[in-house]
């Protein structure tokens, strides 16, 4: 039971405080960040956090003068009239926040959870909740917060270091390439993202312990700065900073890239969408909360004869109905929102900012705090205007069609599949389940059907972004073959790529990679061509898809070796000329890139365990013959690959951040890369059974 003594702790302090912070600012700041600032967005958010801590102090001196609740104070400092109209201000910024993160709530469970239910009536429950929340009063909310606290943090960071395994640390170099500008005005969007830490303002009154608000603020930015920082390196090195900029919910996309083995539990962003929910619930009823103690106050004359508790109740319902009616502005016309989001960075921002530094440096505060207000004025100024310048559904289980696998093999294929689909009968094709995505070799080929493929794709967001990609000569063959094998396509190519196979499953491309490779032009993947055998599909070939297009096809044994060498296979199984047979793991590589006489080399240094698995017992001479043999081997491999095909079996272009020179010059000619390098290999075998 709630003590109902209109008071919170500190430790409910900093987890409402945190709980504010962090769900508008984890959707939103990482794609804006990567594209102002690109790989130095991790400075912005140092800029932004010192920023906030700063802000914080300001914020903590005032309330340490502030006696009555915040609206009140004002009037006192500035008057009733100049007070009503700085009221009026908070207002305003509070409302517009609030209704665009309750458009952006129902936005993301539209596409995340509810594609087909109405906007209208996801708004409109989520905005009953918002009432029942505040009707509890703020000790009850603040203690629902403070249990469901760690339940909800503890699951995404567990997340988060399931994703460890996808991070390519290439896409996080080179740095400090963005420029003092950039990254300033990283800082001011990722400030901007936590400035809602003003409303300790508010909270002065509430807390039982006035003088351990500051302390609890401070917890509370320089935590969501540490998850701010986490996410961004993982986002950063999931997908690469282009492909992040063009992202609308990069964190939640990323959930939805942890890929799990199973037949049902595919969609990890809808498991985890509970992060957002709680977050973006709590932040708007916030908002909705402060803007009613501000509405009562401004129109405290009208309201004097008035129940108190009647009044406040009615200027929630009242702001409740403001912010839906933005929220539905916001859905019907994206003009008015980009807007209004304007407003929200350029002009809100610098208000809530502003008006407490000039009330801390008038007459506000006591001397003591005036000196050390210049100070943090002076600093917050630079790094502002700085950056300034520069589940369930509309249909039944039992009415919907779940493929495992679907086979793409011309644009009419992709008009009725994608297009056309409710136009079908009755029953709804849900995508959600969908394991493999076959492509005919043709449409894999057609460079512009196959970027309308995956920008129509992208666009509906109805196919997970861990579903496998497959090349055959005929996919409408390869995904007719159920009877043959027993079991649905998608999940026996799924089992082989997972569990039967040396790769590693990273070594895969999903249709999250694609995406990605679109905008950063960076990797070079290997799509599994498969073909029937029999009764059964192997993987005879793999189709290259080279920084964001389609190439060519190489043989299994070039593709192995590639892997191999990006450490994406479990085992290395290698026969030489005569015969002798070895198997190779436990593989680490480093590149080096040289440049002599105007030719580009590029090194494999390769070290690795070795297994003799031929007959008998070699000598060290025979081992030594046998690596030097195995060397020779792949270096023919690569320059044939090179020669034949222009595929490097190496990936190095990703790895370019090491070599600035080559990579500032290769940025607009990355086409004639594979035509300038040579690439060799020096390999070192450590024998582990002899």
């Amino acid at each position: 039971m709630f003590s109902e003594n209109n008071r919170i702790s500190e430790r409910q302090t900093f987890r409402l405080l945190t709980y504010d912070l962090l769900g508008l600012s984890t959707l939103l700041i990482p794609s804006v960040l990567a594209e102002v600032a690109g790989r130095d967005g991790i400075f912005s958010i140092a800029v932004g956090v010192a920023a906030g801590l700063l802000y914080l102090w300001v914020l903590g001196a005032l309330v340490k003068d502030c006696a009555v609740p915040f609206p009140v104070w004002l009037e006192q400092c500035l008057g009733k009239v100049c007070g009503k109209l700085v009221q009026a201000g908070f207002f305003l910024y509070l409302l517009v926040l609030g209704g665009y993160t309750a458009y952006l709530f129902a936005d993301v469970v539209l596409k995340s959870l509810l594609r087909e239910e109405s906007f209208y009536l996801v708004l409109a429950v989520e905005l009953a909740l918002v009432l029942y929340g505040l009707w509890g009063g703020l000790e009850g909310r603040a203690r629902i917060y403070e249990i469901l606290f760690w339940i909800l943090l503890i699951p995404l960071f567990v997340m988060l270091f399931f994703s460890l395994d996808e991070i390519r640390t290439d896409y996080w170099s080179p740095v400090f390439t963005a420029g003092a500008g950039n990254v300033l005005a990283g800082g001011f969007y990722m400030f901007s993202g936590m400035v809602v830490i003003f409303l300790v303002l508010f909270l002065g009154n509430y807390v039982e312990q006035k003088e351990r608000l500051l302390a609890a603020g401070k917890r509370a930015v320089l935590l969501t700065g540490g998850i701010h920082a986490a996410l961004y390196l993982i986002l950063l090195g999931v997908f690469g900073d282009r492909a992040l900029a063009a992202m609308k919910y990069p964190a939640v996309t990323l959930m939805s890239t942890v890929r799990i083995s199973g037949e049902f539990l595919r969609r990890t962003d809808a498991l985890m969408f509970a992060v957002w929910f709680f977050t973006l619930y709590a932040l708007l009823a916030s908002c909705v909360f402060y803007c009613g103690i501000l509405l009562v106050q401004m129109f405290d004359g009208c309201l004097k004869r008035c129940d108190g508790r009647r009044s406040e109740k009615g200027a929630y319902v009242a702001t409740v109905a403001a912010v839906g009616a933005l929220a539905c502005t916001f859905y019907r016309s994206a003009e008015w929102m980009e807007r209004c989001t304007w407003l929200l960075w350029h002009i809100g921002t610098p208000f809530v900012v502003l008006v407490p530094l000039l009330l801390l440096l008038g007459k506000g505060v006591g001397k003591r705090f005036r000196q050390a207000g210049r100070t943090a004025a002076m600093v917050l100024a630079v790094c502002l205007f700085g950056g300034t310048f520069t589940g369930c559904a509309t249909a039944e289980l039992e009415d919907r069609d779940f493929p495992l696998e679907i086979a793409v093999t011309d644009r009419e294929d992709l008009t009725s599949e994608f297009l056309d689909t409710g136009n079908k009968g009755s029953r709804l094709v849900d995508y959600s389940h969908l394991k493999i995505l076959i492509l005919s070799e043709s449409f894999a080929g057609d460079e512009a059907l196959m970027w309308e493929f995956l920008e129509l794709l992208e666009q509906k967001n109805e196919i997970p972004q861990s579903t496998y990609l497959v090349v055959a000569e005929d996919a409408d063959a390869v995904a007719g073959m159920e009877e043959s094998l027993g079991e649905p396509v998608g999940t026996y190519l799924e089992q082989t790529f997972e569990n039967a196979s040396r790769m590693k499953k990273g070594a895969y491309p999903t249709l999250g990679m694609l995406y990605q490779e679109c905008e950063n032009r960076r990797e070079t993947l290997f799509l599994p061509y498969v073909k029937k055998e029999g009764k059964n599909l192997v993987i005879s070939d793999y189709y290259v898809w080279q920084r964001g297009r389609p190439c060519s096809v190489i043989d299994s044994g070039t593709a192995q070796l590639s892997f191999f060498t990006q450490g994406q296979m479990e085992e290395y199984p290698l026969v030489l000329d005569d015969s002798a047979a070895v198997s190779l793991s436990g593989v680490h590589t480093g590149l080096t890139f040289s440049e002599e006489n105007g030719r580009k080399t590029v090194t494999a240094k390769v070290r690795c365990s070795g297994e003799w698995t031929g007959a008998g017992t070699p000598d060290e001479g025979e081992r030594k013959r046998v690596a030097e043999q195995a060397n020779v081997w792949m270096d023919q491999m690569a320059e044939q690959a090179l020669a034949k095909r222009q595929v490097d079996v190496t990936n190095s272009f990703r790895e370019l951040g090491a070599k600035r020179d080559w990579y500032f010059y290769y940025q607009d000619k990355s086409e004639s890369y594979e035509q300038d390098i040579e690439v060799k290999y020096d390999l070192v075998i450590d024998w582990v059974n002899l």
